[in-house]
């Protein structure tokens, strides 16, 4: 019989690193490192894409060794090698491995002759439907139910994978720019088109070669390479022992009741799982009293992540204001809030709606935190999401993959739930339109301000690495001085143009910086950089000692020397300012001697936690007593050269 009359069903294929030559199913996609004897195996080419799939997406992407590019859309008139059926019988293969390795070891032979390969190293975290991606429909059919929320994680990985993790891939749409001004409905284009032919350049046909072996060729076992060693990313930690299953929490919270004419019961992961068509009612049973707000958050919420269209004029910021804010207003909505964007960012198809509801989700932890019920589910959610090797694996922001970016944003989000959540310091704020602005920008590009001292010093560390105190206090306290601020009455205590101070905190979140108006600018900015720390310059743990009466200079200085370092440093740089500031002279002009400058920095260095509105009052003026004695009685040659 003649070869053309062959059914192909075996293809040669080359990782591209390592150039070592595989074998693999175009009807399974089993991949074997010897070709099977007996049956034709076409050559490589250039015509010849694999088939894999994303798990933070759920959707399958395309990518040809030859060219090393990648697309979404389906390529067509080629070899689809479906690699990416593997990674869901992980499970499977895993198990046959194990059996037909001890086989193996049993008869003599070498593993790497007998071992089948899998080509993940994890399950997929998030399937599609067969009727959502009709590609995919032949083999959901035949792998079982996996929980919808999985994540495995293996360190056993083929050269293929290897190089596939460690390159940047290149798909065929960069990051979208969500903060635009205005909103238009969600359109189908031809990322979301299973038939669509796509953006990629043809190949040119070849004339097909196979390789007709029917004896395997002898070849030296094998050996996986290592998987490369990266430092995780070390904040925010990963917390497993806080989380909580997502499903287990929806099984029992979310709104099961019967519905439609025989009142069927919706299932977990029908309610958990991305869907264009609106809700008939609130996802959390808890949501029923304020269903109809429930119901146009949700509503809201497709419109933010453009599956359903606006009404004219809608711009994103005022549908995300109004979001929140229902959330802020209704506290019974802001665990459905939370889920719901949960479920809409789950198996979601299309690129820009997932990207604009991680990114709802994680502005929305700016602002307003879960109950504490809900939290260790959220959590779980997040981290399942996060690869923290990906901040090393990909460092060009403009040219981060999908799944990338997923996992910045669960990052980010993480971070800012640990810090609005239930132990955070962070309370619940009203949502305003350049907040929101603010909170969608840091998202990729963090602040200056609103972080800890040594995140920083982290983030400056780049750019002047000697350094030993922050850039934003050493530039505002030289800007209050160069503006002759030793001459301005009422500096620190007069307010400043609000306009010009948040466009001024903006340039410095940039590393940039224009000339102020006045001196009141940058002595109102000093102070906010001051009050918004995460943690204050004197921590929590010494806010009673601080304080506790009789407070004495001695003391005072006593609790300075106990502070860490670097709160040390920038505390000492601060009183050693103000100093300059109450010499008689510029008292004189300035009519702002220690008291008045010790009431108006206490609150931006102290913080008091208490809630009852008496203890807050009656610690203010201990507070300032504190503050008074570090003003007029502290040492501060160790930061003389630092000024």
């Amino acid at each position: 019989m003649a070869t053309s009359t062959y059914r192909v069903e075996w293809v040669e294929i080359i990782e591209p690193k390592t150039r070592e030559h595989m074998y693999a199913n175009l009807t399974t996609g089993e991949c074997v490192w010897d070709p099977p004897e007996g049956v034709p195996v076409k050559r490589t080419n250039s015509n010849q894409w694999w088939e894999l799939f994303d798990s933070n997406t759920a959707r399958f992407y395309y990518y040809n060794a030859s060219s090393q590019c990648t697309v979404w859309h389906k390529p067509s008139n080629c070899d689809i090698i479906p690699l990416a059926k593997l990674q869901t019988l992980k499970h499977n293969t895993d198990c046959k491995t194990a059996t037909t390795s001890h086989q193996g070891t049993q008869t003599g032979e070498p593993p790497s002759r007998v071992q089948a390969l899998s080509l993940s190293a994890s399950t997929p975290q998030l399937r599609r439907k067969s009727s959502d991606l009709c590609r995919s429909s032949s083999f959901s059919q035949r792998v079982p139910e996996a929980p919808l929320y999985s994540n495995w994680h293996d360190s056993h990985l083929l050269p293929l994978e290897h190089f596939l993790l460690n390159n940047n891939r290149d798909t065929d749409s960069e990051h979208s720019d969500s903060g635009s001004e205005s909103l238009t409905g969600h359109e189908p284009d031809n990322e979301d088109s299973d038939q669509s032919e796509g953006s990629y350049l043809p190949h040119r046909l070849r004339p097909v070669e196979y390789l007709n072996l029917p004896v395997a060729i002898p070849e030296q076992p094998r050996q996986q390479p290592s998987t490369p060693s990266l430092k995780p990313i070390p904040e925010p930690p990963l917390q497993p022992e806080r989380e909580a299953d997502m499903e287990k929490f929806a099984a029992d919270n979310l709104n099961l009741g019967g519905r439609g004419l025989f009142r069927r019961k919706a299932s977990v992961r029908e309610l958990l799982s991305w869907s264009s068509r609106g809700l008939t009612r609130p996802l959390l049973a808890s949501s029923k009293p304020v269903a109809r707000q429930a119901l146009e958050m949700f509503r809201q919420v497709q419109m933010y992540m453009g599956d359903r269209k606006a009404r004219p004029g809608v711009s994103l910021n005022s549908l995300l204001v109004e979001i929140i804010n229902a959330a802020y207003t209704q506290t019974v909505l802001r665990d459905e809030l939370y889920v719901q964007l949960c479920r809409q960012t789950t198996e979601n198809p299309r690129r820009d709606s997932l990207l604009r509801g991680w990114e709802l989700l994680t502005i929305a932890l700016s602002f307003v935190p879960p109950s504490p019920t809900f939290q260790p589910a959220l959590l779980g959610y997040l981290n399942r999401h996060r690869d923290p090797t990906f901040a090393r694996c990909f460092p060009d922001v403009a040219r981060w993959p999908i799944h990338v970016q997923v996992s910045h944003y669960a990052t980010v989000a993480c971070q800012r739930l640990e810090r609005i959540g239930v132990g955070g310091k962070r309370p619940a704020r009203r949502p305003q339109s350049d907040d929101v602005d603010a909170a969608r920008i840091q998202i990729f590009q963090a602040s200056l301000f609103g972080n800890t001292l040594r995140e920083v010093m982290q983030l400056q560390a780049s750019r002047w690495p000697t350094r030993r105190l922050p850039w934003p206090q050493v530039e505002l306290s030289q800007q209050v001085l160069r503006l002759h601020g030793l001459s301005t009455e009422g500096i620190f205590r007069v307010s400043a143009d609000v306009d010009e101070v948040a466009r001024l905190k903006a340039q410095m979140d940039r590393w940039e910086f224009s000339e102020p108006s006045d001196a009141h600018v940058p002595a109102n900015l000093l102070k906010l950089w001051l009050r918004e720390l995460y943690e204050p310059l004197i921590p929590d743990s010494l806010y009673a000692e601080c304080v506790s009466e009789p407070m004495t200079g001695r003391r005072a200085c006593d609790l300075v020397m106990r502070l860490p370092t670097l709160h040390r440093l920038v505390l000492c740089y601060l009183i050693r300012f103000l100093q300059t500031f109450n010499k008689p002279e510029v008292v004189q002009h300035t009519k702002m001697d220690a008291s008045n400058l010790a009431m108006v920095f206490a609150p931006n260095c102290l913080r008091c936690m208490a809630s009852d509105p008496r203890t807050i009052f009656d610690n203010a003026r201990k507070e300032m007593t504190f503050m008074r004695c570090l003003i007029q009685e502290l040492d501060t040659e160790c930061v003389r050269d630092m000024m």
